[in-house]
């Protein structure tokens, strides 16, 4: 894990001090790269639980694909501060494009649930290094009165990636397209290695340092600098759960799936954008109640499987209120963990985890509940449980009453 930002000081800052040329390639390449990686994820989020029903796993082996990919690149993002440190920003990025690539093209050739599973931890792996990445570089290019525009659009790129990756990837698996498919996927995450050309070659931000005697101590130092952030973490977690649940298995209960999602996705780009700039001008905490609630409702919509105008309604108030909270919840974490590069990269790990924690346990809970309830008790429960979590945050968020000693 990273250093805790409270510690950060003694540490060398080894942010990028670039020319605005420089700077310009930087974000280019970074957003080229976002673009490639979350296009490429999105395609195969959307297709393979198909691929896998086909393949005779069934809802729950469709979803342990996702949760396994999940899983994997759980495992990975608490290393990547030492990954970056150790080959700097464009080999770790470049890195993970080839992790997410090369299983795309072993894909056709394989079809147990086995070989999917293999193939899926060597995405997660590279899908762990490629977000923690794609946060953290966004973060360092910005000071801290623009990043909420700059994760804004950050955000905005991943939105579009999704609109045009989720859709294609269902609309391609319903053709049985799947060569066409996992070429798609591999080329996309082609572009991560060609956005990585834009970023400094030197090495990266100082990974935890100290000597192994100093490793307790430095565990409850980032231990006691997560605990403010708890409460946002949790509430990452539940939203990024119907993520996982909405986008893994509306395409297997709504024939009207490609347009929900599509619709789902265009909001979330607009939503990004536009939270990103009222973040930097109002602060997170004002639009974070309002954008989980709107989550809350648009999964719950879910449940309308054969109402088309009510689905799609949803589809439109989850990515809107989902987009939202992504980017209030990565702002938050990142002025609560310092606007330092330990910080900085604290925040990105934590964040990501949580966002990949969510989606996993949306993919895996999700197949059992819907093979017992079917849409009907999926999508509300996924609702009720994200709600309930805003609750605890709001609760745990509250400044303590002032004591009043008498006289």
């Amino acid at each position: 894990m990273t250093a805790p930002a409270d510690a950060s000081a003694a540490s060398t800052d080894r942010r990028p001090h670039l020319s605005p040329r420089r700077r310009r390639a930087a974000v280019g390449g970074t957003l080229i790269a976002a673009f490639g990686g979350f296009a490429s994820f999105n395609v195969l989020l959307s297709a393979m639980p198909a691929y896998a029903v086909r393949s005779g796993a069934g809802p729950s082996g469709a979803g342990s694909l996702t949760a396994v990919l999940m899983t994997a690149t759980l495992g990975v993002q608490p290393f990547t501060p030492v990954l970056f440190a150790r080959l700097g920003r464009r080999l770790s990025l470049a890195l993970s494009g080839v992790l997410l690539a090369l299983p795309c093209l072993a894909l056709p050739a394989v079809s147990t649930l086995t070989a999917l599973t293999g193939l899926a931890v060597v995405r997660g792996l590279g899908f762990g290094i490629f977000v923690v990445a794609g946060v953290t570089f966004t973060a360092e290019l910005f000071p801290s009165e623009e990043r909420g525009r700059a994760i804004g659009w950050y955000g905005a790129v991943v939105g579009v990636a999704g609109v045009l990756g989720a859709p294609a990837g269902i609309a391609l698996a319903r053709q049985e397209a799947y060569a066409l498919t996992f070429a798609l996927a591999a080329g996309s995450a082609a572009l991560v290695l060609a956005g990585s050309l834009g970023l400094p070659r030197g090495p990266g931000p100082d990974r935890a340092a100290g000597p192994r005697a100093g490793r307790a101590r430095t565990l409850r130092g980032t231990s006691m600098s997560l605990r403010p952030m708890a409460g946002l973490l949790v509430v990452e977690i539940a939203s990024t759960t119907a993520y996982g649940v909405v986008f893994t298995f509306l395409p297997l209960t709504t024939s009207a799936a490609p347009e929900a999602l599509f619709a789902a996705q265009a909001s979330t780009v607009l939503f990004r954008l536009v939270a990103g700039r009222f973040i930097d001008r109002h602060g997170g905490r004002r639009i974070l109640a309002p954008a989980v609630a709107a989550t809350v409702l648009g999964t719950a919509a879910g449940a309308a499987s054969h109402q088309q105008a009510v689905l799609l309604a949803g589809a439109v108030l989850f990515g809107a209120g989902f987009g939202a909270t992504q980017s209030a919840t990565l702002v938050l974490i990142m002025q609560t963990a310092g606007d330092t590069p330990a910080g900085l990269a604290l925040a990105g790990v934590a964040w990501n985890i949580a966002f990949d924690a969510g989606t996993g346990a949306g993919s895996l809970v999700g197949g059992p509940l819907l093979s017992l309830g079917g849409p009907s008790a999926l999508f509300p429960v996924t609702a009720a449980v994200l709600a309930v979590c805003l609750l605890v945050e709001r609760w745990r968020a509250r400044p303590p009453r002032p004591v009043h000693s008498g006289t």
